[in-house]
């Protein structure tokens, strides 16, 4: 992360990466995504969740190898890193395709929600998005409340729709684009305004101590696959406490 990056994070709580992806690694992405998608809908006892607001490809990493990468991007997981330290671990994965016209699929609401002793400067989650399709202005986009992450647990949640609460920033960018936020900060998803579906890559990274979300173990395939060790601790396959990925290895793969 530059200074500059490093503030701004600091201080809002998101950070947002233009040009993430390559137009060949954009291309590359649509098409693997494509064919997640017509496979989950062709089968329903695939999990994810099918309705109006919503259509959730679940574990997408589970679709394609090319989705496996993307975890590890080069754009974005260095960052995801340097917030979270080199503990670092996938707690789920998701590929959101939200139709056209759709109304709000969440609320304002927080991914972490752990009460205790309040640390302001300490990060349990990071959701990481790669935007797959251009999300125009009045599009279905992630709002985020900066400086959201650095309230407590006792701040009332933002109240009235999810495109009308003051301060709200709209994450609306072009495909390729990537973002990130804390999972402390109030975020929802804005209703579709326009005519155009949106489709994200999503990754939520923690602490190689904590649990995966139920449903997003990788399968027996995926820990065979897995001989990095990077990539091997992203999946949950090292000691939780007994130590974690130095800086030299990380660099290294």
């Amino acid at each position: 992360m530059t200074p500059s990056q490093r503030e701004f994070y600091a201080e809002n709580g998101y950070l947002v990466l233009p040009g993430a992806l390559s137009p060949e690694e954009l291309a590359a992405a649509c098409e693997a995504s494509n064919r997640a998608r017509a496979r989950w809908e062709s089968d329903l006892s695939l999990l994810g969740a099918r309705g109006p607001k919503l259509l959730q490809v679940q574990a997408p990493i589970e679709y394609d190898p090319l989705f496996l990468d993307l975890m590890e991007h080069p754009s974005t997981f260095p960052v995801a890193r340097t917030i979270l330290g080199d503990d670092i671990s996938m707690i789920d994965n998701d590929l959101f395709i939200t139709p056209s016209g759709a109304e709000s699929h969440a609320h304002w609401h927080r991914d972490v929600g752990l009460r205790g002793v309040f640390h302001p400067r300490s990060v349990l989650m990071v959701k990481v998005f790669f935007l797959l399709s251009d999300v125009e202005p009045g599009g279905p986009c992630t709002l985020i409340l900066p400086g959201s992450h650095l309230t407590d647990d006792d701040s009332p949640y933002p109240s009235g729709s999810a495109d009308e609460v003051p301060g709200a920033v709209r994450l609306d960018y072009p495909a390729g684009t990537a973002y990130l936020f804390n999972g402390r900060c109030f975020h929802a998803a804005a209703a579709s305004k326009s005519g155009s579906e949106r489709v994200a890559l999503i990754y939520n990274f923690g602490h190689g101590w904590m649990k995966q979300w139920s449903g997003y173990e990788p399968s027996q395939r995926l820990r065979d696959g897995a001989t990095t060790p990077v990539r091997r601790q992203l999946l949950g396959l090292t000691d939780p406490y007994l130590g974690s990925l130095d800086r030299a290895d990380l660099e290294a793969t």
